[in-house]
């Protein structure tokens, strides 16, 4: 099982990575969906005892991605926010722009990120449905009855799968004729389980890729 593979996406190469991510060679662009920077925080303050730690984690995930992709910009899909704004997670991420500072951020909004300040974070807001070549960027998937064209790259529904002979539920991108789905790129998510056999997905497992598409 490799940890990258690349697949033809609406006439476009596009690099899916074990890490929960895609890569656009042509634009030099990464793209990840459902950050949700600060959950941990959310739900404790909640009274919800969860472990430290969540934050860090994920951006060191995306320091090596960065690097290993050497992309200039980075496309986040939704829900770069879990909720408020925290000092300490502004912080971190403005850790991460340092040592990458000649990467470009951009953030479609996502129905966590009504706290997001982008000046405060040196990210650009997008519009909710941006296009681009043959894709269109959203947070939510493809609208009931939306026919107005384009291959769709999302996130929001946190798609996971189950694999032969593994414990445990994997993170999943779903591939489907019009719409790719990204996996949730926040380690602490849950999911949506995928169990419609004729769906095409590539899990992410244990820094592996495996599936049927």
């Amino acid at each position: 099982m490799p940890g990258m593979i690349e697949r033809n996406v609406a006439g476009e190469a596009l690099q899916f990575h074990a890490d929960r991510a895609v890569f656009w060679p042509s634009r030099n662009r990464l793209m990840i969906a459902d950050l949700h920077l600060g959950k941990g925080d959310v739900m404790r303050a909640a009274g919800i005892a969860v472990p430290t730690g969540g934050t860090a984690h994920d951006l060191a995930r995306l320091d090596v991605l960065l690097r290993v992709t050497c992309a200039t910009e980075l496309w986040v899909l939704g829900d770069f926010l879990h909720g408020r704004r925290s000092a300490a997670v502004e912080r971190a991420w403005r850790a991460l722009l340092v040592s990458h500072s000649t990467v470009v951020v951009s953030v479609v909004g996502g129905n966590h990120d009504r706290a997001l300040v982008p000046d405060a974070l040196d990210v650009a807001l997008l519009p909710e449905d941006v296009r681009d070549g043959p894709f269109r960027f959203r947070h939510h998937p493809r609208p009931a009855g939306d026919e107005t064209g384009g291959h769709v790259l999302c996130g929001h529904l946190h798609p996971v799968v189950k694999l032969p002979g593994l414990p445990g539920r994997y993170p999943a991108f779903v591939l489907d004729a019009d719409e790719t789905v990204l996996p949730a790129f926040s380690a602490f998510t849950g999911g949506m389980r995928i169990e419609d056999p004729a769906q095409r997905w590539i899990a992410c497992a244990k820094g592996m890729l495996a599936g049927n598409a």
